[in-house]
C-alpha cells in the first residue's frame, strides 16, 4: 500500500505539472513531507487528505491500488464513463471482509446500507478517521 500511495501522489503531483515543494505550499505540509509521502513513508489520514485537496482528486484516489492514467478530452464519452465506473466499482485494498467470505455467509443488506451511510456522512463531513476505523 505505501509504494502505491507513493507512485500515485506522485503520479497526480507530476500529472498537475507540480514540483514537490509547489504541492507542499498548496497543501499546507513541508516539503520534507511530500518528500516523505513519495519515497513511501507514513502519513496521517489528515496530511492525506490536504495532499489530494491541493492535487484537486479524492483522498480514495491517492490510495487506489492503480491510479488512472490521465484520460484526454480526444476520448470517446463511453470509454471515459466506462473508466469512471470501473473506479467506483473497484473495491478499495483491505476492505473485503475475508472471514465472511470464507464462512459462505449471506450478506446483510440492510446492514450494509446503514454502514454505507452513516460512512458517507462521515465521509463528506471530514471525518476521515471515524471512516478508518
Amino acid at each position: 500500500m505505501a509504494t502505491e500511495l507513493a507512485d500515485n501522489v506522485r503520479k497526480y503531483r507530476r500529472r498537475a505539472g507540480m514540483s514537490q515543494e509547489e504541492l507542499a505550499y498548496a497543501a499546507g505540509v513541508s516539503p520534507g513531507t511530500v518528500r516523505k509521502v513519495e519515497q513511501g513513508g507514513t502519513v496521517r489520514m489528515e496530511t492525506l487528505h490536504a495532499l489530494a485537496r491541493a492535487l484537486r482528486v479524492t483522498t480514495g484516489a491517492l490510495m487506489a491500488s492503480d491510479a488512472p492514467e490521465p484520460v484526454g478530452r480526444a476520448e470517446e464519452p463511453n470509454r471515459v464513463n466506462l473508466i469512471q465506473l470501473r473506479a467506483v466499482l473497484t473495491p478499495a485494498v483491505g476492505l473485503v471482509d475475508q472471514d465472511a467470505e470464507a464462512l459462505g455467509e449471506e450478506p446483510n443488506l440492510r446492514a450494509f446500507s446503514r454502514t454505507v451511510g452513516d460512512a458517507r456522512v462521515l465521509y463528506f463531513s471530514d471525518s476521515y478517521k471515524s471512516v478508518a476505523a
